[in-house]
């Protein structure tokens, strides 16, 4: 055994002089690395469709379920409709929300909506862009007969679009902010 010793312990002086002492060995070839293919279309983003609407009046009562669907994070493709007496509010030039006072039937300019959901315990917010940019989204004022009365003209709001929804805790509720994505987010157009 201290033979064995002795032997290895007469090595491994020789074997770290060798280590140090080599010469440096040639440097490995230059590798070059081939151009990256281009990258293959990936396939539509993930998104939510939901299609609602919301026929009740404020109260404080829980939020329509009919909202559930909404998932933060993850492009919306919206299409809600508010009945009489839901009202949208429309951001103003100041940058105030005043109630949308009178239905024109169509388009309805507007950068920003508020939009009532028959709930006080959620609110939705939604931006609606440059139409240039977004054109997937729209706020309209349309004529349903079913909804004529002495005191209403049978109108509905509808908003339309692709949006990215975050939501912001506030006391007692839940603000969904909207914010508009390109159509192809929501698999709308090429």
């Amino acid at each position: 055994m201290r033979r064995v010793f002795a032997v290895i312990s007469a090595i491994l002086p020789v074997v770290a002089v060798a280590c140090v002492y080599a010469p440096e060995a040639a440097s490995p070839p230059a590798r070059t690395l081939a151009p990256l293919a281009p990258a293959e279309a990936s396939p539509a983003a993930r998104f939510v469709a939901l299609t609602a609407t919301l026929p009740h009046a404020p109260s404080e009562g829980l939020p329509p379920s009919v909202l559930d669907p909404i998932v933060e994070g993850t492009p919306l493709l919206l299409d809600l409709t508010l009945l009489p007496p839901l009202t949208p509010s429309i951001r103003q030039t100041d940058g105030t929300y005043a109630l949308a006072e009178s239905c024109d039937f169509g388009v309805v300019e507007a950068g920003a909506v508020s939009l009532p959901t028959g709930s006080y315990h959620m609110l939705i917010n939604a931006e609606l862009g440059a139409p240039a940019a977004n054109p997937a989204s729209l706020l309209s004022c349309e004529y349903d007969p079913g909804l004529m009365t002495e005191g209403s003209p049978g109108a509905k709001w509808r908003l339309r679009g692709c949006f990215l929804p975050q939501s912001v805790s506030i006391p007692t509720a839940t603000l969904w902010a909207l914010n508009p994505l390109p159509a192809s987010a929501c698999g709308i157009g090429n």
